[in-house]
């Protein structure tokens, strides 16, 4: 068994209690990111990683006592990130204001309940009242980028956008597999032509 190396000190040395030993594997951007992060709050690699899960466990706690659960709490920040989306409206009178104009807060209000669908227990269970707009076109967007997000994107690669779609998929769970009831009467449906003979309606419907 290897020596142990000396006791932390600073925030999380001998002032707090004994530290326990921890071994674990990185990938090496996070590694290289901790590095750094480190290095500019002056602490070690061990310290900068304790800090970084002790504050990380303070937001799940924060998140859980304000909204419930977890999902919860990702369910609102969709929301807010659909607002966000559909409000950003920009025209020749300058930028629009979702709280000052009533057809753009309409238009928020049908893109959120748009994305709530996505999670509703059962699908749409007999709802059909359609309603189509630039906002729920933002929202599908939306939907689209949390689907295909990558939870195991590396740190140094995609976009701040594309890692916070990443942890919204993962905070959302097992809700993120589930189809928005939108996502059927999208898909376009073949009508039969009339007035046609029942031997070329079977050819119609035969498979290709």
């Amino acid at each position: 068994m290897g020596k142990r190396g000396p006791h932390p000190k600073g925030e999380y040395g001998r002032k707090i209690r004994r530290t326990a030993v921890l071994s674990t594997r990185l990938q090496p951007d996070t590694r290289a990111r901790l590095l750094e992060a480190a290095k500019a709050d002056e602490r070690s690699l061990s310290q900068e990683l304790e800090h970084r899960l002790r504050r990380t466990f303070i937001e799940d706690d924060k998140s859980i006592e304000w909204f419930g659960s977890e999902q919860t709490a990702a369910v609102v920040k969709l929301i807010g990130a659909t607002i966000q989306s559909t409000a950003a409206r920009v025209s020749k009178r300058g930028k629009h204001d979702w709280l000052e104009e009533q057809w753009l807060f309409d238009d928020v209000m049908t893109a959120i309940r748009h994305m709530l669908l996505w999670f509703r227990p059962g699908g749409d269970s007999g709802i059909r009242q359609i309603t189509l707009s630039s906002g729920t076109d933002r929202a599908d967007q939306l939907i689209n980028e949390i689907r295909s997000a990558d939870p195991a994107l590396p740190i140094t690669k995609g976009s701040t956008r594309q890692h916070n779609m990443a942890m919204l998929k993962d905070k959302l769970g097992d809700l993120v597999r589930d189809r928005n009831p939108y996502d059927d009467l999208r898909q376009p449906t073949l009508t039969e032509p009339r007035n046609i003979s029942n031997r070329l309606k079977r050819k119609l419907r035969k498979p290709t």
